[in-house]
This record gives C-alpha cells, sequence and structure tokens, in this order.
C-alpha cells in the first residue's frame, strides 16, 4: 500500500501527545487551527487545517460518523494513537440513536476502537468490571449441580484428586 502513498509515514521523531482528552482546535481568523498544539508539528499545513476542523466538529459533537471516521484515521496515521482513540471514545458517548443511524460507520469505529485499544494495551471497559473472584477457575463448580469448593473449607484430608477427576477438574478445584 506504500506505493499508492497510503502506508505508514513517518512520525519525525516527536512523540505521541500523551492522555486520553482530545486536543481542541482554537478559533483563528481563518476558522479553526491547531497551531500552537503538540500536533502542529506531526501534520502538513492542509492536513491540519482539515484536522483542526474535524476536531472542532468532534468537541461540538457534531452527528455525522465521517467527522469522527476522517478524524481517528488521519490521527492514527500520524502515529497519534491516544489522540484518535479518544476521537472514537468521542462517537460512542453520543446517543443511542445517532449510532444507530449509521450502523456501518459505528461498526466500523467498533472495530477500531479495539484494534486501537489493543495497541496502546487500555483495558476495555466492560472486561475490567469483573470481579477478580469470578475470573478465577476455583470460583467454577466442578460438576454442573454441584456447588463450587469455597477455599477456607477443606472437605477432605488429603490433597490427593479424587479418582475419575479430569485433570481440569483438578485445576480449578486448587
Amino acid at each position: 500500500m506504500a506505493l499508492f502513498g497510503v502506508g505508514r509515514r513517518t512520525t519525525h521523531g516527536k512523540e505521541a501527545v500523551p492522555g486520553p482528552g482530545l486536543v481542541q482546535p482554537r478559533r483563528s481568523l481563518d476558522g479553526w487551527t491547531l497551531e500552537g498544539t503538540a500536533l502542529e508539528d506531526r501534520f502538513e499545513r492542509e492536513e491540519l487545517r482539515e484536522l483542526g476542523t474535524l476536531l472542532h466538529g468532534v468537541g461540538a459533537e457534531m452527528r455525522t460518523a465521517w467527522t469522527y471516521e476522517r478524524a481517528a484515521d488521519l490521527l492514527e496515521r500520524a502515529g497519534e494513537r491516544p489522540q484518535a482513540l479518544a476521537v472514537v471514545e468521542a462517537w460512542f458517548a453520543l446517543p443511542e440513536e445517532v449510532r444507530r443511524a449509521s450502523p456501518a460507520a459505528t461498526r466500523s469505529l467498533g472495530r477500531r476502537r479495539q484494534r486501537l485499544r489493543s495497541r496502546l494495551g487500555s483495558a476495555a471497559g466492560p472486561a475490567a468490571a469483573i470481579p477478580a473472584q469470578a475470573r478465577i477457575g476455583a470460583a467454577m463448580p466442578a460438576k454442573p449441580g454441584k456447588p463450587p469448593a469455597v477455599p477456607g473449607e477443606s472437605g477432605t484430608a488429603s490433597s490427593a484428586p479424587a479418582e475419575g477427576t479430569s485433570r481440569t477438574e483438578q485445576a480449578t478445584r486448587r
């Protein structure tokens, strides 16, 4: 894809803008500008102008999916993954009826959000809310209809596995 100018860009040795907060453009005589922000050195002049307008639309909660897709695309191509994730999260913060109005874009932005989260190493929202005890295998019952073993109680004096139990059942009882 680099043949068509769509490949990865060099980042000119600059670090990505940190944090989940979205960089907001400021108003100028010519419209909205990102001059004076950390993003200024990462983009060419025309892209910076377009991105300023797009980020203003994101900050104003514009209800067009293309605005969010294009802003996230520009930011991700420049290596600004935290900012791209903030743009995608802004789309999912909009009311449900806005997202239902454009299901294809919502699916596309959802896939982009998963990819950005995995590349940034940030946890997904619902997965982080699972209690630690529910993730432990010991909380699962060994057989259907049989209550799970309580860690403090020991029903048998020896720790030898009972006959007829599989290795998985033995591992979940420990």
